[in-house]
């Protein structure tokens, strides 16, 4: 049996942990880790410490005295846990752990899971685009939660300019968040509500059908562009553009299988610099 600490609050004298008996300790991101490491060494158990990424080194790199600023965040990534698992989602999980002083031989540093089945047999693109009921030439895509730091924005930014030289050009926005609202009023805003769709929260099953029917993913992330989408897009041989944010290139050849712009390309020069560019060459018959 493996009890899973996700929260802070648990803790060793709780009446269930008393009653239960459990083989391993599973500590959920930072907030839990150092709860999760005092139950297994109450209990005596193995302990496996989950991270999804981290922001440590995007946020607090460049910052004065960060180890002090930051001290929960230390805290709970030192966790002396038996087993580390660190997404590799862009993000250099790694190479924090590795400054804080873990010990490489206790960490897995592993990319998120795809479901290889699902992309293996991909309608062709007009029946996709048939069945998404698209009608423009063009199809740019963007799939992630509806949230700041995913900056979808840029997307919206770059589209007026695309759409000056693409006039068939649509943006299809997939997921759903906080951040819904004023990209819809943004949209509005720069002139391009009928060049974009929000299409909501998809079912993931029906996911491979929104990367059959596009041209190009774009993904600008503030961090951890390595994500599900942009290995999706990779499986569904759909070129990415994206910008340099940790370990993108290690995924994303530019003018190879995609284009890696700065980490602070102006918006301005977005289309100028990769999303044009790909219409040109025809989307991804230009791998």
């Amino acid at each position: 049996m493996v009890v899973v600490v996700s929260i802070p609050g648990f803790a060793p004298g709780d009446v269930r942990f008393r009653r239960e008996t459990f083989d391993v300790v599973y500590g959920y991101e930072t907030a839990a880790t150092p709860t999760a490491y005092i139950i297994s060494r109450v209990r005596k158990v193995p302990m496996v410490a989950r991270f999804q990424g981290t922001t440590f080194k995007v946020d607090w790199e460049k910052k004065r005295f960060r180890s002090l600023r930051a001290w929960n965040t230390v805290l709970g990534l030192r966790v002396p846990a038996d087993l580390i698992i660190m997404t590799n989602d862009g993000t250099q999980g790694d190479v924090v752990l590795e400054e804080l002083g873990v010990p490489k031989s206790k960490v897995r540093f592993w990319m998120n899971g795809v479901d290889w089945q699902s992309f293996r047999v991909l309608p062709a693109q007009s029946e996709a685009r048939k069945q998404l009921d698209i009608s423009s030439q063009y199809v740019l895509l963007t799939v992630s939660r509806l949230v700041s730091w995913k900056r979808v924005d840029r997307a919206l930014r770059a589209l007026p300019d695309i759409v000056k030289q693409f006039p068939s050009t649509v943006l299809l926005v997939v997921g759903d968040g906080p951040e819904k609202d004023p990209l819809m009023a943004l949209s509005r805003e720069l002139g391009v509500w009928e060049h974009v769709r929000f299409e909501g929260a998809v079912e993931r099953s029906r996911l491979p059908l929104y990367y059959s029917a596009a041209d190009i993913l774009l993904s600008f992330y503030d961090w951890s562009n390595v994500g599900n989408p942009l290995l999706e897009a990779m499986m569904a041989g759909r070129p990415v553009v994206t910008i340099w944010s940790g370990d993108t290139e290690r995924i994303v050849s530019s003018w190879s299988n995609g284009v890696i712009l700065e980490e602070y390309t102006p918006v301005g020069r977005l289309q100028q610099s990769g999303v044009c560019w790909l219409i040109r060459a025809q989307g991804n018959a230009w791998l």
